[in-house]
């Protein structure tokens, strides 16, 4: 009877994993990744629970409760901000550091005893003028917001923070693929895409990204990242809200500026980055009291 029911087991298992080999994968569910994930300090929470986020730890109530969550569903309908769009001061060289979130590669850089770094932007908060400090761009996986329903292949994240250390925006970017084979050709306007694929991620290229699996670091790395607010046109045309971050504890008060303008990487590009990276995307929250382009 034993032998039965765990045949029946394995059975089960197999059909499961046949059907929905994705669940297997997701958050890294890949034995590597869960012992990194097991070490001191590593990360108490996964994408895959997302929505209990608020059961695991009660200082991460606001994930479920509150009013501006990130990330949502952006609707072209809305049309985009028309007001002041933020103001870039990125040097041309930005020296960092780049390792691995544990859901795809980072890039962060040395922040100042005054909470303030080389890069920074300025905007229009609430009729009020603002400056936020660049700290850190990181991955995700698939994309976390959507437009119009469509989830592009992953999204890159500009983290900015004011001279108190306090987190007040971030920068979003789209990225994906463009095949032939496409049905779904959203805001494609542009010229053939060039072989090459990104300029921006170009300057990766030469490096080995460490995977989830890696505890590496690559020191002393050096990117323009005007590169990339260049292939978003110049980021004249936005969507901007009041939301918050996308992972635990999900803290409320961030301005978020997003681009609808595709990165598009070569195939090349696309399977080094997904080869560094594992499902990473927080399902998407109602809009509720996001001021969306206010």
């Amino acid at each position: 009877m034993i032998a039965h029911q765990f045949l029946g087991l394995a059975a089960l298992t197999a059909l499961a994993s046949a059907c929905a080999p994705e669940l297997l994968k997701r958050d890294g569910w890949r034995g590597a990744h869960i012992a990194k994930r097991a070490e001191p300090g590593a990360r108490a929470w996964s994408f895959e629970l997302a929505e209990a986020w608020n059961q695991l730890n009660p200082e991460w109530s606001t994930c479920y409760s509150g009013r501006r969550q990130s990330p949502i569903n952006l609707r072209s309908k809305w049309g985009y901000y028309t007001q002041e769009p933020p103001t870039f001061h990125y040097p041309k060289n930005l020296t960092g550091k780049i390792d691995n979130w544990d859901f795809g590669p980072q890039f962060s850089i040395e922040v100042d005893d005054d909470n303030k770094t080389a890069a920074y932007i300025e905007f229009d908060h609430d009729g009020d003028p603002e400056i936020a400090y660049f700290r850190q761009w990181h991955v995700h996986t698939a994309a976390e917001h959507t437009i119009d329903g469509y989830r592009p292949k992953g999204e890159i994240h500009f983290v900015h923070y004011d001279d108190a250390g306090v987190p007040r925006s971030v920068i979003g970017f789209f990225f994906d693929r463009k095949s032939k084979y496409d049905d779904y050709n959203f805001n494609f306007t542009g010229p053939a895409i060039d072989a090459t694929g990104s300029a921006f991620y170009r300057q990766l290229e030469p490096l080995e990204l460490p995977d989830i699996f890696s505890n590496n670091t690559l020191e002393g790395v050096e990117l323009d990242l005007n590169l990339l607010i260049k292939e978003a046109k110049d980021y004249k045309k936005f969507w901007t809200y009041k939301g918050s971050f996308t992972t635990p504890p999900c803290s409320e008060g961030i301005r978020w500026f997003i681009s609808p303008e595709i990165i598009w990487l070569s195939d090349d590009q696309t399977e080094s980055l997904l080869r560094a990276s594992t499902f990473g995307d927080r399902p998407v929250n109602s809009v509720w009291d996001h001021d969306i382009n206010v």
